[in-house]
């Protein structure tokens, strides 16, 4: 008796383009994970160097009025760097929402396609 090995090819073949999409999500994901968490990082990073400055500036003032002008000089230039942060993330946020709307584009055409080959 003797049985026929199926072709498993063509399923294989059918799983590897059903779930090419969602391989591409999950990398644009991790991009945009890792892009947020390092924006995130540099901006913690810049957050501890104000607080540190403004202990030294704290420490080392000889008179209220010194003290004021350097934490007003600190307070200027976080302000500043936290501004052009919060530009980068709206950057992020708008390279992001066309990167997802291509993948969405990209997968519809794919599935629209599929669908009509088989009908």
């Amino acid at each position: 008796m003797t049985t026929k090995t199926k072709d498993f090819n063509a399923y294989f073949d059918f799983q590897k383009r059903a779930m090419a999409p969602f391989l591409d999500l999950n990398e644009f994901a991790v991009r945009t994970f890792e892009r947020a968490a390092r924006h995130g990082y540099e901006a913690a990073g810049e957050a501890l160097e104000f607080s540190i400055a403004q202990a030294k500036a704290a420490l080392t003032a000889k008179d209220p009025q010194q003290f004021a002008a350097k934490q007003a000089q600190l307070a200027t230039e976080f302000v500043g760097r936290q501004t052009e942060r919060t530009n980068e993330w709206l950057k992020l946020a708008a390279q992001a929402q066309a990167e997802m709307g291509k993948w969405a584009q990209a997968a519809n055409d794919e599935i629209t396609a599929a669908v009509r080959k088989s009908a």
